[in-house]
């Protein structure tokens, strides 16, 4: 419906709202109902923008009620079916983290921009109940030179590699405008990371 006629709906049509939020969950339902049915599916990757800079794109409320419980649906499928929910959203969620790592039970986070909160912060509120995936700040990633990439990669698994639930990537995904040397770099510098040496 847009974002703009979404806003108005969850003033004014808040039925319409609902009606399109069950009909989208049975959809994404049945769709993961039959991913599930595949041994070699270890993993759903769960896709919602929800937020921006400063906070979610509609209110923590009309969040709990016509969003989240979709992915609880999807993450207790998977759950029942021995495999992980992973969670990709975009922008500040910090209203409904505890929300996502309590009810809707998520597995791992995906999507961190430094001017929200730094992957390696994240990793101190949440790393003992969720995996973290990524991190590496996409503006850093084009803007910086190879040895600031390096050492932010260092720094990075430093503090989100120890107990686990880590995995070394980029704040957001891989966009084409991203230099492939910088990327390259961030991604040999991962494989060559030994703390231990």
């Amino acid at each position: 419906m847009g974002y703009e006629t979404l806003c108005l709906s969850l003033y004014d049509q808040r039925d319409l709202v609902r009606a399109i939020s069950e009909r989208l969950i049975e959809m994404y339902r049945q769709v993961v109902a039959l991913l599930l049915q595949f041994e070699r599916v270890k993993a759903i990757w769960g896709t919602d923008d929800m937020g921006f800079r400063s906070g979610t794109l509609i209110s923590p409320d009309d969040l709990r009620e016509f969003v989240l419980p979709g992915h609880k649906l999807l993450a207790q499928m998977c759950h029942d079916a021995g495999r992980l929910y992973l969670l990709h959203s975009c922008g500040n969620l910090s209203r409904i983290m505890r929300d996502l790592v309590e009810d809707v039970r998520i597995d791992a986070k995906h999507s961190f921009e430094d001017t929200i909160e730094d992957v390696r912060d994240a990793k101190k509120k949440w790393g003992e109940h969720i995996a973290l995936l990524g991190g590496i700040d996409m503006d850093f990633l084009c803007r910086s030179d190879e040895a600031a990439i390096r050492a932010r990669v260092r720094d990075t698994l430093d503090v989100c590699l120890p107990g686990g639930g880590y995995l070394l990537g980029t704040g957001n995904s891989v966009a084409n405008y991203i230099p492939l040397d910088h990327y390259l770099a961030m991604m040999d510098e991962g494989w060559k990371y030994q703390p231990w040496l």
